[in-house]
């Protein structure tokens, strides 16, 4: 399967990894790209909407953020959203200074390992609280579900929602394949869903 992604072009990358950003049915999705990719992730992503932040760049692969910004700002700025992340050292009142904090707790982890895991990523990633809090009390286990992240709360609520993101990778990604910029299925996804 890994070997499978490593030939495949750009765009059919980034609709396996990001459909559900695409598609606006979710805010954001991290994106691992090999560095080879960087300079051509601009260009590809042209026409879709989506904003980006590099959130670590290592030696052969790069993360990064892509997000809807209005959606994300929507989600970080939700009062529990906001009080969880204000306790974690989010004080900025802009979702780009966030996202540079985001970054630097995410580079540090990445580098020494000294430091905790920045759950609080998955707010950034649209997780539901409930889903966020319980991973953290629980340590990642006692989960009643998981798929795109584990699940504390809601499970078949989750489940409906993982598959509707399962469908729109499908589509995504059959449609990148057929030779299609990520702008065109963008786009005719917002007209079918309209």
């Amino acid at each position: 399967m890994l070997t499978w992604w490593r030939h495949q072009p750009l765009e059919v990358k980034i609709a396996g990894q990001c459909a559900p950003v695409l598609a606006g049915v979710k805010p954001s999705n991290m994106l691992v790209l090999e560095n080879k990719h960087i300079r051509d992730v601009v260009r590809t992503l042209e026409g879709t909407g989506l904003s980006r932040r590099c959130l670590y760049a290592g030696n052969e692969k790069n993360i990064l953020l892509l997000y809807r910004k209005a959606a994300l700002e929507e989600i970080v700025f939700r009062k529990e959203e906001r009080e969880f992340l204000e306790q974690q050292g989010y004080a900025d009142d802009c979702l780009e200074q966030m996202l540079v904090r985001l970054g630097q707790r995410f580079r540090e982890y990445r580098k020494t390992q000294d430091i905790p895991f920045p759950h609080e990523m998955g707010v950034f990633l649209g997780y539901p609280m409930a889903d966020v809090k319980g991973f953290i009390k629980y340590g990642g286990k006692n989960y009643l579900y998981s798929g795109y992240w584990k699940v504390y709360e809601n499970v078949e609520e989750r489940k409906q929602l993982f598959e509707s993101y399962e469908q729109v990778r499908s589509v995504f990604v059959q449609e990148a394949e057929k030779g299609k910029y990520l702008w065109e299925i963008t786009s005719e996804w917002q007209c079918m869903t309209v």
